[in-house]
């Protein structure tokens, strides 16, 4: 009878012992890790405080976590203060462009009352209008310390025709972990009321919206190249595409186009009769599959 109750204990501690272990598997550090790598970002490991974690099975956990997130309001050409950009890491912005919807004006929109303006410059939002906006892409419903501000700061853009202000705040999100051969990954994430979205989705969705932007970016100077043809007899001559877009802009082209969506020069090369213009997309390197290439004739 001792030998069986001993036994049961033994047991138990085992059990225990491997419980611990499983919890700890994904701590809070490593949590963290993930989460200023996720999708493409490289955030500093200060800007992520891990709330709580909650282990759904050996191989899925969820988390709560407090992201600091730096975001870029600008002016639209209505004069509506709205969120232009992330910042996803040193030196690097995410449009929001990108990945905005109608109902996502329609949210924004809240934000434009009387009620919300900044008592001090009127380059400058109020601490409630950025608030607001960032709670309305993130699909944050307001009171909520879901999304917290801790500094407006009007920023100046040389050459910038509207006001843009930086915000630093502090947002909470809802992740998803999942366990493969290699180690734990971030398998989901969410804010507010939006729908559960895996990083590879998100990456996707994202570098097809840039494909379409660097497709009619390129469209517009293929359309200047022509012009300037039909005027010059020729197409410009150069290997640069600084050289062309000096020559373009701004008699043939309205607007000077020098980076991809991917924040990389376009490459240029022309001839007198012919042209190749090129995006070398989401991978960053020329002559890949996911080059974007428009060349003549159109």
């Amino acid at each position: 009878m001792r030998t069986v109750v001993f036994l049961r204990l033994g047991l138990l501690l085992v059990l225990a012992t491997f419980t611990v272990e499983v919890k700890a598997d994904l701590s809070a550090k490593q949590a963290r890790k993930l989460i200023t790598r996720m999708a493409g970002i490289e955030l500093p490991s200060s800007a992520v405080r891990v709330k709580k974690i909650s282990l759904t099975s050996n191989s899925s956990a969820e988390a709560k976590a407090e992201i600091q997130a730096i975001f870029r309001l600008a002016t639209n050409t209505e004069g509506l203060w709205r969120v232009a950009e992330l910042r996803v890491g040193q030196d690097r912005w995410e449009e929001f462009a990108s990945v905005a919807t109608t109902q996502t004006e329609k949210l924004s929109s809240v934000c434009d009352g009387p009620d919300l303006r900044s008592r001090g410059p009127a380059t400058e939002p109020s601490t409630k209008r950025a608030r607001c906006l960032i709670a309305a892409v993130l699909g944050v419903q307001l009171p909520s310390d879901a999304v917290r501000i801790k500094t407006v700061s009007p920023l100046e853009l040389p050459l910038a025709s509207r006001p843009s202000a930086v915000v630093e705040s502090l947002i909470t999100a809802e992740l998803r972990f999942a366990r493969d051969k290699d180690g734990w990954v971030v398998a989901g994430l969410r804010t507010g009321n939006h729908d559960w979205i895996s990083p590879e989705t998100l990456i996707a969705t994202l570098n097809e919206t840039k494909r379409k932007q660097a497709r009619e970016a390129m469209h517009a100077m293929a359309q200047a190249l022509i012009r300037f043809r039909t005027e010059r007899q020729s197409y410009v001559t150069s290997d640069s595409h600084a050289v062309l877009i000096d020559h373009l802009s701004p008699r043939f082209l309205a607007r000077v186009i020098r980076l991809d969506p991917w924040h990389e020069p376009y490459r240029y090369r022309g001839e007198r009769d012919n042209f190749t213009l090129r995006s070398l997309g989401a991978d960053r390197k020329e002559n890949t599959a996911d080059d974007i290439v428009v060349s003549s004739p159109l």
